[in-house]
């Protein structure tokens, strides 16, 4: 079986969704038939970090609201991937654009590392305050798992180098209707849309693979 998610490293119902697939698939009894690829969506094109503003100011500019609204929604959010067992710390994160790491991603997708590089950037950004636009950060974390450095640095020196990849995966994403992420795509014919319950990814695992047996 194949699962195909579009998603964003400062999603937060990204990390939360794949958090609650994974806990579906070690409950599934055919887990070592999946195989999961990961692809580039943009969820705020053209966001950038501000040093003179905390992240609920950044977010409140971004969504045209007002710091104390966008900290009870954040703070709403916290709680869902609380119960996830992830430790989201808003009061540190910092807003990024993204797309230097995605062009990273698909360098990370040629060594096989799609699915480490998507978890080291999550944990990064939503509970260590990386701010990971930065180039430092970035090579730090590629590195962290496993990645050439030098080469991290040559594609984010270049500015182009697999932007026409990460381009591709977001107008593919348009293509299937994706309207926003997390996205996910099982054997190219299913899709679950946003962080659903770990009951709604078995219940689909399950529907699938017998689907797929009958066929």
């Amino acid at each position: 079986m194949e699962i195909t998610i579009w998603s964003d490293f400062v999603c937060p119902f990204c990390y939360i969704g794949q958090a609650h697939l994974e806990r579906a698939i070690e409950n599934f009894a055919h887990a070592d038939e999946i195989t999961i690829e990961h692809k580039s969506f943009e969820l705020m094109p053209g966001a950038k970090h501000d040093p003179n503003k905390n992240f609920y100011e950044s977010f409140a500019d971004l969504k045209g609201t007002t710091p104390e609204e966008a900290k009870q929604m954040n703070d709403q959010v916290k709680q869902m991937a609380a119960a996830t067992g992830l430790n989201f710390n808003f009061d540190i994160m910092k807003m990024a654009d993204t797309m230097p790491g995605h062009r990273v991603f698909q360098y990370a997708k040629t060594q096989g590392k799609d699915d480490e590089y998507f978890k080291a950037f999550y944990t990064a950004y939503f509970e260590q305050g990386a701010l990971i636009s930065d180039e430092d950060t970035i090579i730090r974390l590629s590195e962290s798992i496993g990645l050439d450095g030098d080469k991290v640095r040559q594609i984010l020196a270049s500015e182009d180098e697999f932007k026409a990849e990460a381009t591709a995966d977001i107008f593919r994403a348009g293509e299937v209707g994706v309207q926003g992420v997390p996205f996910f795509v099982f054997n190219d014919k299913y899709a679950v849309q946003g962080a659903q319950p770990v009951e709604v990814f078995q219940q689909v695992l399950d529907q699938v693979y017998a689907e797929e047996q009958e066929a």
